[in-house]
Order: structure tokens, then C-alpha cells, then sequence
């Protein structure tokens, strides 16, 4: 698929997806006291921040093949954008460095709900109402990928003048 027959990827340019990901993060935030709803927020905004350096990237590059490899860079929903850069190596992380992608790592690793541990494990269940830990981390996390995405953003864009 192409820009022409409206990717999903393209309903968006890069600054709204980068509003769009600041959005989620303020929702992840106001939520923080529930660890399932904050972490959701947190990756929604990680890979909303992603898809606008993908399409930032794409229009960089200015060729019909950038536009298709954008399409498929990284997957398709915001999990497999994060599974991806914080996966793969270095080829794949470009624009972005090691630290996206391991703060795509850490926060894939942060589990949305608490299970049960093994036989016999501990598991500890925070049971008041402020800041989940967890979440907070999470958020943290997304903080860094949203800020990496951003510079990266200007530097492509720096770059294209």
C-alpha cells in the first residue's frame, strides 16, 4: 500500500502523531494510580511517537520506496513497534539509538497485569490509591522514546534542508 491509497500510516503527518502521543502520555499520567490503564497509555504514546518518526523518516527520504518500507518498518500496531526497535539491532533502531530501544525493552517488559507468581512465590500487590511504581517506570519510559523521537524528528528535518 501507498500514501495514495490511504495507509493508515499517512491519516496523520508527523507533528500530529507527535500531539498524539504527548496526548497519550498526559492520559497515561492522569491514570497513573491504575497500572493496566497508565502502561496502555505509555505504549499507545511510545508508538504514536514512533509512527511520526516513520513518517518524518519517509518524507525525508522523498521515494515511493521510502514511503512502502515505512509502511512496514516496524509492524503494525504500537506493540509490535516496540517489540521491534527494542529487538533488533542497530540497523533497525535508525534514526534512533540504543537508548530507544531499550526503553522499548524495559517497557514491553513491564507486565500490564499483576499474575501470579509460581508455586510457592510472593507476589506483591500495591493496595493504595497513589502512583502504581510500575506504571510510573512505564511512563518514564515512554517519556524517553517520545523525547528520542522528537529529536529525532528535527534532526531528519535539519538534515532535509
Amino acid at each position: 500500500m501507498t500514501e495514495a491509497e490511504a495507509h493508515w500510516l499517512w491519516r496523520l503527518d508527523a507533528d500530529a502523531w507527535m500531539r498524539s502521543a504527548l496526548t497519550e502520555l498526559e492520559a497515561g499520567a492522569d491514570h497513573v494510580a491504575v497500572r493496566r490503564t497508565a502502561l496502555t497509555h505509555a505504549r499507545r504514546a511510545a508508538g504514536m511517537a514512533l509512527n511520526a518518526v516513520l513518517v518524518a523518516w519517509a518524507r525525508a527520504q522523498g521515494t515511493p520506496e521510502a514511503l512502502a518500507a515505512a509502511e512496514s518498518r516496524w509492524g503494525r500496531s504500537y506493540v509490535d513497534h516496540l517489540r521491534l526497535l527494542g529487538d533488533s539491532g542497530p540497523e533497525n533502531q535508525v534514526p534512533l539509538g540504543t537508548r530507544a530501544a531499550e526503553s522499548a525493552r524495559a517497557l514491553m517488559a513491564i507486565p500490564v497485569a499483576i499474575t501470579a507468581g509460581s508455586a510457592g512465590a510472593e507476589v506483591l500487590v500495591q493496595i493504595h490509591r497513589g502512583p502504581n511504581q510500575a506504571a510510573q517506570q512505564g511512563l518514564d519510559h515512554a517519556r524517553t522514546i517520545v523525547h528520542a523521537c522528537a529529536t529525532a524528528i528535527a534532526d531528519l528535518r535539519t538534515a532535509a534542508l
